[in-house]
This record gives C-alpha cells, structure tokens and sequence, in this order.
C-alpha cells in the first residue's frame, strides 16, 4: 500500500542576492530565453555564477520546507515513494530538449510574423519595413547560444516550408557566418536582412509550381528561376535599405564558375552577401524534409557545401562555415543504420560524414565501417 506524507510547503519569491546552493526550484529557470535548470533542481553554484553574470532575472521561485505547524500555509500531499536517482548526463539532455523545443517554437512564431509581413509587401509602407526590422531582431536575440541553434538546424531543418521557414533558417546561418568572418554590426544586420528576404520573390510564383511532389518539368523550372529578379525589384524599392541587401538577393543563386541563376556571372563579380546566402540556402535545403524527396542524412549538407566550394560556392567562405559548424556537432547523440544510438566524439575533416562513435563503450571508426548515421538524436 502507498503511504501518504504530509508536508508543510510554501513558495517563495528569492531575489538572486538571497539565493543559496541546495534550494530547490519552484519553476524552470531561465536566463535569455535559456533554460539553465527546471523545476525541482536544486541549485547550484554554477547556476548562481550564471544568474549574477547573465544580470537578466531578478527574482526565482523556490520551495521553502521550513514553515510551522501553525502557519498558515496550504498542506501538500505527496505519495510517499523513493526517490528516483537521475542520471546527471539524462538531466543535461532533457534541458537541451527544453532549449531546442522552445527555440523551435520561437521561429515557427517568427516564420508566421514573416509570412504576414511578406503579404504586406504588395503595397510598400514603413510599417512594413519596421516589421522586418522587428523580425530581424527577434531573430538576431534567439541565436545567441551557437550549440543550441546548430542543434535545431541539424535536428529540424525547415521542413517543408520552402519561403517562410526556410528564410528564417538562412538568415540565422548567413548572421552566423557573418559573425564567424567578424563582420561590423552594421553589416551584420544588412546581411541578416539581405538573407531573411532572399526568397521573397517566390510569393510571386504560383505556389502550386513550388509544392509540386515531384521534379519540375523545364516550363516550371524557368518560372521558378525568375523569383531572384522579382525579390530583387522588390527590395530595391526600399531606401531604408544599402544596395548590398537587394544585390544578395539578386545573385544568391550565382554560382562561382558562372552556372548560375540569374546573370550567369562568376567569380567576384558575385556580392559578398549573395556567396554567404548561397551557402545557408544549400545548407538548409539538403537538411530539410521536402516536398519531392525526404530530408537528407546528418552529414550530406556540409559534405555538399565541401564538395562545391571547389567551383560552385565560394571557397574561404565555405570553409569559414564548415569549420566552425562541426564543432557543434561533436558530442551529439546520433541513430545509426544498426538503430543503435551513440554519440560523435571525432570528425575526420577529409570524410565529414564519416567521424568517430562511441556506443557504450565502443568506438567505432565510421570511415572504416559499413554502418552510417541517420539522423541526430535529442
């Protein structure tokens, strides 16, 4: 028979100065926008070092057990039970879990405000402009933890969402970039600008061409490949914007050895903006579920980027990108092809999909075995 215990229980509002280690948490704790710990954690002094330096949470509720019989406080019944052990490295990934959740949350909200905004763009107004302005911040303040937004790219990708989403994912990738090769703030944000309005010529094509479940036929393909020229007359309008916004636009389907889509044109004649652009659409392209195929596996995309960085993408940026990406990808659990679950401890720079696991306590060499990864694992 399951006992029942009485416990005399209130909650209190601590400011961080009365904090101490050991109190356990009333409610998830988060610190801009990131969960450092969740309900019924205890605190620790790692917790209080990044409350005091992140300086953003004034007050948290914790549980105070030190009340009297006669206070008059409400009475808390528990099932009286032992208490399960949790693993410190499971507590870790339900965290991350809570991260990703809620960032992916975010930009799905995000990409619902994008797709208000782009209807709007018929009839140019400052309002307009002050959304994407809006949208452009909203995004620059949730990418400010690189691991986690690394994880949500890799894990889920924008799907089927070939505009909205999908231009939400490019404009964090290109601000990635643009952080990676140390760009002024100011260019940074024409970049994310540039980046989250690429495809925006694309809601002038018919969307039953774009969601079409197979390959397009040539008639359909020439359509599509008119949506950089309708962007660009788009975004041209707009004085509030440096001509470097609608140039990416125009050209992030230029390819370096001359290809490409639109102007044909190669080499540096191609804005810097449009190169980075390229390279965050074909990134998140290959790692998303669409219409005509299913999502690709982990490593194809950055093995695609390292492939046409010879002639097709532009080759410092594209190892700027490369280089910096797999570093977040070590240490994430995978599912390979043996259904087993492992996590990647090493990445063999001249074969990206193919890096050391460890299950258990086994490493495996996928560059010396049959078995591969098929997708990442929360």
């Amino acid at each position: 028979m399951i006992g029942l215990i009485v416990m005399l229980e209130t909650i209190v509002n601590l400011k961080i100065s009365e904090l101490k280690p050991g109190m356990i948490l009333a409610e998830k704790l988060r610190a801009n926008n990131k969960i450092l710990a969740l309900e019924n954690d205890r605190i620790t002094n790692n917790i209080l070092k990044q409350l005091r330096f992140e300086r953003t949470v004034n007050k948290v509720k914790v549980y105070n057990f030190n009340t009297k019989e006669n206070d008059n406080f409400p009475i808390y019944y528990e099932e009286k039970r032992t208490p399960k052990k949790i693993n410190p490295e499971d507590k870790i990934k339900a965290i991350a879990r809570a991260n990703i959740e809620k960032l992916e949350k975010n930009l799905n909200s995000i990409s619902q405000n994008l797709y208000k905004t782009f209807a709007k763009f018929d009839n140019l107004q400052n309002s307009t402009i002050k959304e994407i302005k809006i949208l452009s911040q909203k995004l620059q303040d949730e990418i400010k933890d690189f691991d986690l937004v690394v994880q949500n790219l890799a894990i889920y990708g924008s799907g089927e969402d070939t505009i909205y989403r999908h231009s939400i994912n490019v404009a964090i990738i290109s601000n990635l970039i643009g952080q990676w090769l140390e760009f002024s703030e100011e260019k940074l944000i024409s970049l994310t600008y540039s980046a989250l309005l690429h495809d925006i010529g694309k809601t002038k094509i018919d969307i039953n061409i774009l969601n079409k479940p197979y390959s397009l036929t040539a008639k359909d393909y020439l359509k599509v490949k008119e949506h950089p020229i309708l962007g660009y007359n788009i975004v041209k309008e707009i004085s509030e914007f440096d001509a470097s916004v609608s140039q990416g636009i125009l050209m992030h389907h230029e390819r370096i050895d001359g290809s490409g889509y639109p102007l044909g044109i190669k080499g540096d004649k191609i804005s810097q903006f449009a190169k980075i652009i390229a390279i965050a659409d074909v990134f998140d392209a290959i790692n998303s579920e669409r219409s005509y195929r299913h999502k690709m596996e982990p490593f194809e995309a950055i093995e695609t980027i390292k492939k046409e960085s010879i002639c097709l993408l532009d080759y410092n940026y594209s190892n700027v990108f490369i280089s910096h990406i797999i570093i977040y990808y070590i240490g994430k659990d995978v599912l390979l092809s043996n259904k087993k679950i492992g996590k990647i401890i090493k990445i063999n720079p001249d074969n990206l999909d193919k890096p050391l696991i460890q299950v258990d306590d086994e490493f495996i060499d996928l560059n010396s075995s049959n078995l591969y990864i098929k997708k990442f694992v929360l």
